[in-house]
């Protein structure tokens, strides 16, 4: 194989070979890593071993990680890249052909016509790209890590590290209460690891082969791992996950197959590269008309309207399937893909206001769904579903402020919604519920993780935390475009209230003179520590990031725009350590000054009962009172979720006709760009 990068001229000859030989083979072993040991944790019958194995699998992808995205910075202008001799790309149209003929195998074993019919549609695409440009004579970029593969490296291998920690401990238990039929701890692991294998390579792949290939491998993963647990509604949400999946599939085949009818070419580069001519098929503009249909397929692979049913379907799931779809792999890669396409279409406004608009009514419309959920996990799902349409709203803006607020809330989201879904499964484990209104009381039930579900939580909304300032810098982006700035402040404000509630029925609970010790397996509690460590630590350096890392990158990707306004600085320091001490006066004021008969019940319309009649009716509680003729009634405090006003089937289909009218408009306006 032949290597691209050149490193800085003043970096010493023996620490430019030192670096080359290490990128050269790390990054290799890092894709290949989770892939061989998925296909051990398969064939190890030993949960022990098993177990051991993940763990040290989970420290050395988080090494590698972050070894690979230091080293590949080191190289010239800070971008690595891997060029390899012209059979590599047969390889990879053989890769990307049997995962196609896997699906369709699948396809035709679970009897779904549609899927098959996809299945079918990429195979005769794919061989029909070979035809056009079978003949493959010079070396080309396989591998590639620019900023963007950067923080999307960091965001699978860290967070992803994480949540495969905290699955030793989540499915030893599950594993004891599964329901009959469902897939053994073997298969969990083999595909678990493969996934997270699969994102590593998507994310640093620049031959479309090789991307179809890792894009399609995580499509098939998703089916099984949503379909871990058997049964008719999971084995129905893991087929309609593949399916729109295979959807999008096609059109990412299509879009390589536009790409190489204009230049020949199969990497992004030739997709983004500007010497090259636009060719028209009647009045179309072919170079354009690729990067449409590849944004389309992201929509799907992201869940954006109208393709987000999968998604939510796929809560259904173990919480670390979950975890890892909505942070660490899976979804990301559709706004990744989006955020490497539209930075090269500046010039075509039409069509990358029409991106950012689909990702505002999905930012919207997912908020405004989700303050009607009490299921946890679907308030999660909403939440994600709405936070990766601000990222595509955000690319498809196509400036150096709205860039540069993408790249942070992919960052902040992840570690976030990490920690939000893994503490949401122990949850659902220790109390059998995952509705919010049964969680009353948990700050007394499960002290250490209702404090890290608050940190995740508060995360989301409050400074100096990244999420915010990211929401903020949207907003500023979007000012000279008024009608995207009311979506984008109605979704911030409705993700305030869905979070606030929540956080509020957590911290409902009575006076408690002594906190229990919450037991919980070490492998949870060490995942569930590193995230929250994660989410605090960049709260804290969270302008530092913004500005050293986040701002750099957009200015560098929109270099001919010139630099971004000055951002405005929070005092994080300041922020937090007025927090700080307002918990030290709380815990002194609350623990050590707070008397017991301080303690008063809420009058509720009658005479409060009394503590005799609770010990004497097992069925009487304490916030219960007297009505008309001393009749019992019991008092019920629920958060309110426009139940009465908000209907989720309707207001679901209407974001969806509206998603299927951007997305005709989105092929419309790239029809008639080339007129």
């Amino acid at each position: 194989m032949e290597y691209a990068p050149e490193l800085p001229e003043n970096t010493p000859t023996n620490q430019k070979e030192k670096i080359m030989e290490w990128i050269n083979w790390l990054l290799p072993v890092l894709i290949a890593l989770p892939l061989v040991g998925g296909i051990m944790a398969g064939i190890i019958s030993s949960d022990r071993v098993r177990y051991t194995l993940v763990t040290v699998l989970a420290v050395l992808i988080a090494a590698g990680g972050i070894g690979v995205v230091y080293l590949s910075t080191q190289a010239g202008n800070g971008v690595w890249s891997m060029s390899v001799a012209p059979w590599m790309a047969h390889v990879g149209a053989v890769l990307e052909l049997a995962i196609i003929a896997v699906i369709l195998i699948v396809a035709l074993k679970i009897k779904n016509a549609w899927i098959a019919l996809f299945a079918i549609l990429q195979l005769l695409g794919v061989a029909g790209g070979f035809f056009i440009h079978g003949d493959h004579s010079s070396s080309f970029e396989l591998f590639k890590i620019d900023n963007l593969a950067r923080i999307m490296l960091l965001v699978s291998c860290c967070v992803g590290a994480a949540i495969l920690i905290f699955s030793i401990g989540y499915m030893d238990n599950h594993q004891k209460h599964a329901p009959e039929g469902a897939g053994s701890l073997q298969r969990f692991y083999f595909v678990f690891l493969s996934f997270l294998g699969l994102m590593i390579g998507l994310v640093v792949s620049n031959q479309l082969s090789f991307f179809s290939f890792f894009w399609e491998g995580t499509t098939l993963c998703s089916y099984a791992l949503i379909g871990q647990d058997g049964g008719e509604a999971r084995s129905k949400n893991a087929v309609r996950a593949l399916l729109i999946n295979s959807f999008g599939g096609v059109l990412l085949v299509l879009g390589v197959l536009a790409l190489k009818c204009q230049t020949g070419g199969e990497t992004f580069n030739e997709l983004f590269s500007k010497s090259v001519s636009n060719v028209l098929l009647g009045k179309v503009d072919l170079r354009l008309m690729a990067a449409v249909l590849l944004a389309i397929a992201a929509f799907t692979k992201s869940a954006l309207f109208p393709f987000q049913s999968w998604l939510l379907g796929a809560m259904v799931a173990p919480t670390p399937v979950s975890a890892m779809l909505h942070a660490a792999t899976m979804v990301k890669a559709g706004v990744y893909l989006v955020m490497r396409l539209t930075p090269n279409f500046q010039s075509d406004v039409r069509v990358t206001m029409v991106i950012a608009f689909a990702g505002a009514i999905t930012f919207l419309g997912g908020a405004l769904l989700a303050c009607t959920q009490s299921n946890g996990k679907r308030v999660l799902a909403y939440s994600t579903i709405s936070n990766l349409g601000l990222v595509v709203a955000c690319a498809g803006i196509n400036s150096p402020l709205a860039y540069a607020a993408g790249l942070a809330i992919i960052s902040f989201h992840a570690i976030s919604k990490g920690l939000l879904f893994l503490c949401v499964g122990r949850i659902e484990q220790k109390i059998g519920s995952r509705d919010i209104e049964d969680m009353d009381g948990l700050m007394f039930k499960m002290p250490f993780t209702s404090i890290m579900i608050l940190i995740g939580m508060m995360s989301m909304l409050l400074p100096p935390f990244g999420m915010l300032l990211s929401k903020w810098l949207a907003i500023e982006a979007t000012m000279r475009s008024p009608f995207l700035l009311v979506f984008m402040v109605l979704g911030s404000a409705l993700t305030v209230y869905f979070w606030c509630k929540w956080i509020g029925r957590i911290q409902h609970t009575g006076y408690h003179p002594v906190l229990p010790k919450e037991e919980l397996p070490s492998t949870m509690k060490i995942a569930l520590s590193l995230l929250a460590l994660m989410v605090l630590a960049t709260g804290v350096t969270t302008m530092l990031i913004l500005n050293k890392v986040f701002v750099p990158m957009a200015e560098n990707v929109y270099s001919s725009k010139g630099l971004l306004a000055e951002a405005a600085t929070f005092p994080a320091l300041i922020i937090f350590g007025s927090v700080a001490i307002a918990g030290i006066i709380h815990y002194f004021i609350c623990w050590h000054g707070f008397k017991r008969e301080w303690v008063r019940k809420p009058f509720l319309c009658g005479e409060n009962v009394s503590s005799e009649e609770v010990e004497a009716d097992s069925e009487v509680r304490s916030y219960d009172f007297h009505s008309v003729g001393g009749k019992i009634e019991h008092s019920h405090v629920t958060n309110y979720y426009f139940h009465g006003i908000i209907n989720e089937k309707l207001v679901t289909g209407c974001l969806n006709w509206s998603a299927w009218l951007i997305i005709l408009v989105l092929i419309g306006n790239t029809v008639m760009s080339g007129k």
